[in-house]
């Protein structure tokens, strides 16, 4: 619990203790910038750490984000190319399925948690090469925290609970033109945040998508806007005249349309995975942060 806008900072030895009322609580040493970052160094087989920030999703208790996380890395990631790091933002209490409350009160704490991970800055800024992930809600997380002043190598939005026209050229350029902090701009500021080279992104965002996805499918009908969500469709897409899913590269504004590709994940789950949406772990989709990282 606490304020979501609050200044982000590296923590280890995080363990589950009981306060003076016998509560569970997580206690946890803070680190400084240049300790957290020997620490990511040491886990690279080059001495240069490449962390992957992973942001979680809605209705997720730093125990079980902290838990995936040491999961992932013991099964799925190579060490010695990058080295994934939790990045907690106070979601909903415990809870159970997809329930409106948490959904809602989680929608609204992104906001804050946007702006407390923009505090994180100075010591991102350490790292020469990073990468980022966001998953579900964790990309609504990502749309407030955007800013052209961070710079990932790449950025991977996992299934993410956004608007799927959030980088259209139409949607971007609704609104009021003058407000450069309206939300209408946040896929273009999220672009903004490739490391470049001579002008131009070295690395891309990565939409991962699952048009199956039953989360996402429920989502939209929860905000009751009938918003398809990014993470079901996809970027570049709009519908044709039949009212089907059609792939349009012209629809996304093309000052960003070579920023983004889609990766569909539908076809790399198992029959009993094809509804999933928490696939952002699975050992089969790793390998797309792997063979995308340099």
């Amino acid at each position: 619990e606490g304020r979501a806008d609050k200044d982000a900072t590296f923590l280890k030895n995080i363990k589950e203790v009981k306060d003076a009322t016998g509560k569970k609580v997580l206690e946890a040493e803070k680190l400084t910038v240049a300790q957290a970052k020997a620490i990511i160094n040491q886990a690279s087989s080059d001495g240069k750490g490449k962390p992957l920030f992973c942001i979680h999703g809605f209705n997720v208790q730093p125990r079980t984000h902290l838990k995936t996380i040491k999961e992932a890395t013991l099964d799925t990631f190579n060490k010695g190319k990058f080295m994934p790091i939790p990045v907690m933002w106070p979601s909903g209490k415990a809870g159970r399925g997809l329930g409106k409350y948490f959904y809602f009160t989680d929608r609204k704490t992104s906001t804050g948690a946007g702006n407390g991970f923009k505090s994180l800055k100075k010591a991102l800024d350490s790292f020469p090469s990073k990468s980022l992930i966001a998953h579900s809600m964790g990309n609504r997380v990502l749309r407030y925290a955007a800013d052209a002043k961070f710079k990932f190598d790449n950025i991977f939005m996992v299934a993410a609970d956004v608007q799927h026209n959030i980088f259209n050229k139409d949607y971007i350029n609704s609104g009021k033109t003058t407000d450069e902090d309206r939300r209408e701009l946040q896929g273009m500021k999220i672009c903004s945040m490739l490391t470049s080279t001579n002008g131009k992104p070295k690395g891309k965002v990565y939409v991962l998508t699952n048009g199956a996805d039953i989360a996402l499918n429920v989502s939209r009908f929860i905000k009751l806007k009938l918003k398809s969500r990014l993470g079901a469709i996809g970027a570049h897409y709009r519908r044709n005249w039949a009212g089907f899913w059609t792939e349009d590269k012209k629809v996304t504004h093309p000052d960003i349309v070579d920023c983004i590709e889609n990766v569909g994940c539908n076809s790399k789950l198992n029959l009993m995975e094809k509804t999933a949406h928490s696939y952002q772990f699975y050992p089969q989709i790793v390998p797309t942060y792997q063979e995308k990282h340099f």
